[in-house]
C-alpha cells in the first residue's frame, strides 16, 4: 500500500520533470519516456498518473497557474488601492518566480497546443476569466464598467506580452525592463503615477 501523501509527491516530480525539459527541448521535444527518465520514476507510474502528455502538460500549467495567483494574492493582501490591486496583478507576473525560462517555456507550449485541444482551450478560458475579473474589479472603482472592461482587457494582454518577450530574453535585465515597461504603461493608459 502506498504511503499518504506520496501520490502528491509523485505527481510534483513528473510536473517539475515536465518544466525543466520542456525549458530545455520544448514540448515538441519532451515525452513521457523522458519525463520518467528525468524524475527518476518508472514509466509506467508516468502513465499511471497521467494518460498522455496532454494531461501531463494539463496538470503542468495547472501548478504554473497555482504559482501566479500565489504571488498575485500575496501582493493583494496588502493592497488598498485599486491601482495597487491592478499592481498585484502585473508584479504578480512579472516576479523572477513566475518569469523563469522553463515557466515561459511551458506557457508557449500550452498556447501553441490550445486551438487543437478542447481541454486546454478550456483551461485558457478559465485563467483569462480569472485575470480579466480581478482587473475589471479594481479598475471599476475608478471608471465606468464599459471603460473598465476595455481597460482590463488592454492590461492583461500587455502582460501576456511580457510572457511572450521573456520567451526570447529570460534574463534579470529583462525582468527589471519588463517591471519598469509594466510600470510606465499602467501610468500611461490608466493615468497612475506608480515609480520603478
Amino acid at each position: 500500500m502506498p504511503k499518504v501523501g506520496m501520490q502528491e509527491i509523485r505527481r510534483k516530480q513528473l510536473v517539475e520533470a515536465t518544466l525543466t525539459l520542456i525549458g530545455e527541448q520544448g514540448m515538441a521535444g519532451t515525452s513521457m519516456a523522458q519525463v520518467s527518465a528525468r524524475s527518476g520514476l518508472a514509466n509506467g507510474i508516468v502513465h499511471h498518473y497521467f494518460a498522455d502528455k496532454n494531461a501531463l502538460l494539463e496538470a503542468t500549467l495547472r501548478t504554473l497557474n497555482k504559482r501566479i495567483n500565489a504571488e498575485i494574492f500575496a501582493r493583494l493582501r496588502t493592497a488598498t488601492t485599486p491601482a495597487e490591486r491592478v499592481l498585484a496583478f502585473v508584479d504578480g507576473n512579472v516576479s523572477a518566480l513566475n518569469l523563469t525560462r522553463d515557466n515561459v517555456a511551458a506557457w508557449l507550449a500550452f498556447w501553441a497546443q490550445v486551438p487543437q485541444s478542447p481541454q486546454l482551450q478550456r483551461i485558457q478560458n478559465v485563467v483569462a476569466r480569472r485575470s480579466h475579473s480581478l482587473l475589471f474589479h479594481a479598475l471599476a472603482k475608478g471608471m465606468d464598467k464599459a471603460t473598465a472592461h476595455s481597460k482590463a482587457q488592454m492590461v492583461a494582454i500587455f502582460v501576456d506580452g511580457l510572457w511572450l518577450r521573456a520567451a526570447v530574453d529570460c534574463s534579470p535585465t529583462t525582468l527589471e525592463d519588463s517591471r519598469r515597461l509594466a510600470y510606465q504603461f499602467l501610468n500611461n493608459v490608466l493615468g497612475y503615477e506608480l515609480e520603478t
